[in-house]
């Protein structure tokens, strides 16, 4: 329909995408086979072929390539069977075809550029930038990897420090699994969810009879772990007598149990992890300061998730298809809103918030994509997502346009310049008019002569926008 490609074509270039149009099915299919990618509209009733047909050819040549199907014919039938063979989005030709068709291209192209950075965050992963288990390709996070392969096979005891959250024990158990004391025992203690009084019996162990209640003579975790690597979490909420206990564990490699006399030789690396400021606590006297250096060696300090620029989408991903497996469901990915939801939030609870947000979703949700609907309520509140990805908080949402101004640009380094702020007030307009310049021209008070002439002068800034 040559009236209604003009009018596409027009509505999209004035919005900066580059556009190809092809009338018949094997025009379209020569030049997909060229290596085009992108989003693709294609009509089912072209001169040549059906086109339903040409679904699967164009998904194989051009996988990356987002399809969204048009037709007169709006049957729920039809459009279920252009889903059921791959198409993106499906939409018919009524009088707001021109908007719906930028609305959808905008979505598909945001879907095609999160699945592109996910793959590709994957493959950086898989080649170099990885830890054992560990995710992350972001540079603060190959730097962490860097730091845990020099820390492989030594002696020293390494200190793990971050924030709640961010993954302290996951580090432990890659630097124990990548190491030479793979084969042997793993061992994690939670010094703060063990009561005092059994926290020296649960490290050391007891002899029969050393207490009221020890029935039979009991190996502590310290013992258990000989050979291999023992944790100790929130090292921090040791009381001061056990921390001359281990710090004699870590100066003689041996033990004695609770009640016992004799010494036990152990083998046995100790990494230790805390969400606290060690050498606050050593000023304040509740930490010992000999342990505090005999523990911090080696110390390392982990990111927390706000800081990993870049990691969010291929941690959600990871999650995502963990989750979707135990759960059962066919879910593979995030819609564009969801992850910008995903990548507005700031994590205090880092990546454990993050992995509970998804497995959330993932139990919620009816369709094979996550949608930001199936976040929290907090979550969803917590920021409004604008078109162009600007995440404003719902307390803040600016009512003028003075205190959208004074929002965006709150520094003089960050002003636009006025060519740069007339051409996104004028492609604003156009794309609320769905196209339509008279329209558009009448809300900016200006004439159509006036717009085009405006556009003319300021056409060539569009060209970078160009997808």
């Amino acid at each position: 329909e040559p009236l209604l490609i003009e009018v596409l074509s027009l509505t999209l270039a004035d919005e900066g995408y580059q556009v190809r149009v092809c009338h018949a099915g094997a025009a379209g299919l020569a030049c997909v086979a060229e290596g085009f990618s992108g989003i693709i509209l294609l009509d089912i009733h072209l001169p040549d072929v059906d086109g339903l047909d040409l679904l699967q050819p164009i998904a194989e040549s051009s996988p990356t390539s987002r399809i969204i199907v048009m037709t007169g014919d709006g049957s729920s039938e039809v459009a279920l069977e252009a889903t059921r063979r791959g198409a993106y989005d499906f939409l018919t030709k009524s009088d707001d075809v021109a908007g719906r068709t930028l609305v959808s291209t905008k979505n598909a192209f945001r879907d095609r550029e999160m699945a592109l950075r996910v793959t590709t965050l994957e493959e950086a992963v898989s080649s170099r930038q990885s830890f054992g288990h560990l995710i992350g390709c972001s540079s603060e996070m190959e730097r962490l990897f860097q730091m845990l392969r020099h820390a492989l096979d030594s002696r020293v005891t390494v200190l793990i420090e971050g924030e709640s959250g961010t993954g302290k024990e996951l580090v432990c158990r890659a630097l124990h699994d990548e190491s030479s004391r793979a084969d042997g025992p793993f061992v994690a203690v939670n010094c703060a969810g063990i009561p005092e009084t059994l926290l020296e019996s649960e490290l050391f162990g007891h002899e029969r009879g050393a207490f009221t209640g020890a029935v039979a003579t009991k190996k502590g975790k310290l013992e258990l772990a000989d050979g291999g690597t023992l944790f100790l979490d929130e090292i921090g909420e040791m009381p001061l007598h056990l921390q001359a206990r281990i710090l004699r564990v870590l100066e003689t490699r041996a033990i004695e149990r609770v009640g016992g006399v004799k010494t036990i030789p152990v083998d046995v690396r100790v990494v230790s992890a805390t969400n606290r400021d060690l050498q606050q606590m050593v000023h304040e006297g509740s930490f010992r300061d000999d342990l505090f250096y005999r523990l911090a060696v080696f110390p390392i300090q982990l990111p927390p998730l706000r800081a990993r620029h870049g990691d969010v989408p291929l941690l959600a991903d990871h999650f995502l298809r963990v989750s979707a497996a135990e759960e059962g469901k066919a879910i593979d990915g995030f819609s564009p809103e969801a992850m910008q939801l995903l990548e507005a939030h700031t994590f205090p609870g880092n990546v454990r918030e993050l992995q509970n947000i998804v497995r959330r979703a993932v139990v919620v949700s009816s369709s094979s994509t996550l949608m930001a609907r199936d976040f929290p309520a907090a979550l969803r509140d917590a920021a409004k997502l604008l078109p162009a990805g600007v995440a404003f908080k719902a307390s803040t949402k600016p009512a003028t346009l003075q205190e959208a101004l004074e929002f965006l640009f709150d520094n003089p380094e960050g002003l636009p310049t006025l060519d740069a702020m007339e051409l996104e007030l004028i492609k604003r307009a156009l794309t609320l008019h769905a196209g339509n310049r008279v329209q558009a021209a009448r809300s900016l008070g200006i004439s159509r002569a006036t717009l085009y002439r405006r556009l003319g002068r300021l056409g060539g800034m569009a060209r970078p926008l160009a997808r």
